[in-house]
């Protein structure tokens, strides 16, 4: 799972920016539902980014969807670029390098990996085993300066290129540790979009074609009052892929005659997120849990209520696995949630982004009533990341 993830020079994030799932200090508010208290360290089974339009919550997402690229999708030859988007905004940086970093549990280990890059090459790269106060270093890069652990990672060296990744190299001659990283991103990091790229991806349709897991999926939407009767796939020609059907119930007056096949792309956007999520859901539990489920825009098609009651899943005790998600439903901020669970992201008048949780503010963390609204508070402008909207300026430019 991920304990934090830390970006540098992308998109409006100039200046060094971690998110960390790691629990807060002396914090034992909803302990036994909404953290892994077990892990080492205890981890947040949730969290939630709030801020206005453009603060940059997306481009956080984005970030690390980027890392994710990058590592499983290498550069197929030395003259592939990269995808760099440094922070434009100042003539220095849009010439830096950008920086990834994430610090990840994995089976009762932990790791370090980073690297950074430009669009023509990688300029460094780190791979390091945390053990308590010992780290053991699996690897580094500077440059084309090259340190290994072992004679397996040492005789992968001659094949690296300037555009490519020293862990896929690694992983590909089996470097076990490096396998350890490679299949968090590419199996254990899962990203819910506001389409249906999802239900593109084999491992996820294969879910749907297990008629149990079908029925599990159906009776989940049911009890979050999606009224549908079934789930069906279709081969259809020119398609690779099987196409997704709604199966709905039709009626004369209180009589049900019969029922009616809707394609999943012709559905509203609350069910195909919705089916994102359950699918996520299931799919991490027959994976064996311990996933990271990120998703941008989180609830902007849902009514409060459902939106709440995910969040709730979430934190659950029944839930093995990690939620990241971004959204503008500042209510949720009131959802038994702790106060490290709570991000916040604003843009200066320089268009940085900054990243800070409630957490971090000293008033919030010496509380003590449990009555005490966040949402409230936030709107009050007590944590800033709020919008600077003049009313006055706007109704002048209409009357003009």
């Amino acid at each position: 799972m991920l304990i934090e993830f830390t970006v540098k020079n992308y998109a409006s994030f100039r200046e060094r920016t971690t998110l960390s799932a790691e629990t807060g200090n002396r914090l034992r508010k909803l302990k036994e539902t909404n953290t892994f208290s077990s892990k080492n360290p205890s981890l947040l089974k949730s969290l939630l980014l709030f801020g206005p339009n453009g603060s940059g919550k997306s481009q956080l997402i984005q970030a690390l969807q980027t890392m994710e690229g990058i590592v499983t999708r290498p550069t197929q030859a030395v003259t592939d670029k990269l995808n760099y988007y440094p922070f434009l905004f100042d003539e220095k940086s849009k010439i830096e390098d950008t920086y990834f970093e994430v610090k990840l549990e994995l089976k009762n280990k932990i790791y370090d990996y980073s690297f950074s890059y430009n669009r023509e090459s990688i300029t460094s790269e780190a791979l390091t085993l945390i053990s308590g106060n010992k780290e053991k270093e699996i690897f580094s890069r500077n440059g084309n300066d090259i340190q290994v652990s072992n004679k397996l990672l040492e005789d992968s060296i001659p094949k690296l290129r300037d555009n490519s990744l020293f862990l896929y190299l690694a992983q590909s001659e089996n470097d076990a540790d490096c396998i350890a990283i490679y299949k968090w991103f590419a199996d254990d990091l899962l990203f819910i979009h506001d389409n249906l790229a999802m239900f593109s991806q084999e491992k996820f349709l294969s879910q749907l074609e297990n008629k149990g897991l079908r029925k599990e999926i159906v009776s989940f939407l049911n009890f979050i009052d999606f009224d549908i009767y079934g789930i069906r796939l279709k081969d259809e020609p020119y398609h690779l892929l099987k196409r997704i059907y709604i199966v709905h119930k039709i009626y004369d007056h209180d009589k049900m005659i019969g029922l009616k096949e809707i394609k999943l792309a012709n559905e509203s956007t609350g069910l195909q997120q919705i089916l994102q999520i359950v699918l996520s859901i299931v799919f991490a539990q027959n994976e064996g849990n311990d996933k990271t489920i990120v998703m941008d825009d989180f609830s902007k098609a849902f009514h409060i209520e459902l939106a709440s009651a995910l969040v709730k899943i979430f934190n659950s005790k029944e839930s093995l696995n990690q939620f990241i998600v971004t959204t503008h439903n500042v209510q949720l901020m009131d959802n038994d949630l702790r106060i490290d669970q709570i991000y916040l992201i604003d843009k200066d008048f320089h268009g940085i982004s900054n990243l800070k949780s409630v957490f971090d503010f000293e008033d919030a963390r010496n509380i003590g009533r449990h009555d005490i609204s966040f949402a409230k508070r936030y709107l009050q402008g007590k944590f800033g990341a709020m919008p600077v909207i003049n009313i006055d300026g706007l109704c002048s430019i209409l009357s003009k």
